[in-house]
């Protein structure tokens, strides 16, 4: 069972899709976005995500895409709970955000299956 402290560390998104009501995938930010998840030793999560230049995204493009959120995390069984204290979209702040995680080794799956799923890899330290 994951713990809030396996998740200790920078995590780098390597996708995230959002399904339709009909079940078809998008990628609102490209296929490769730019993003990083850090889970500290205080308890918090920060999250930044966007779209890439590296599929040739201008400044604008990047800058319009932005998301970013951070808060109070725990985790219960394959739930992840953030009480989101600030973020880029009001109707987050003063919310609890809940997802479903699954870890496997240095990936990390996030998401509401069905609707969205943001996947990370563990960056190594130095």
């Amino acid at each position: 069972m994951t713990s809030a402290s396996d998740l200790i560390g920078t995590w780098r998104v390597t996708a995230f899709q959002l399904w339709s009501p009909d079940g078809k995938e998008h990628h609102p930010i490209g296929k490769t976005p730019a993003g990083f998840a850090v889970f500290d030793t205080t308890g918090r999560v920060f999250f930044q995500l966007s779209r890439s230049t590296a599929e040739g995204a201008s400044a604008e493009e990047v800058a319009r895409s932005f998301m970013a959120y951070f808060g109070k995390v725990s985790v219960s069984g394959n739930a992840l709970s953030v009480e989101a204290e600030a973020g880029n979209n009001p109707e987050d702040v003063g919310t609890t955000q809940t997802r479903t995680i699954r870890l496997d080794g240095d990936m990390l799956t996030v998401g509401i299956p069905g609707k969205i799923q943001a996947t990370l890899r563990r960056e190594a330290k130095s």
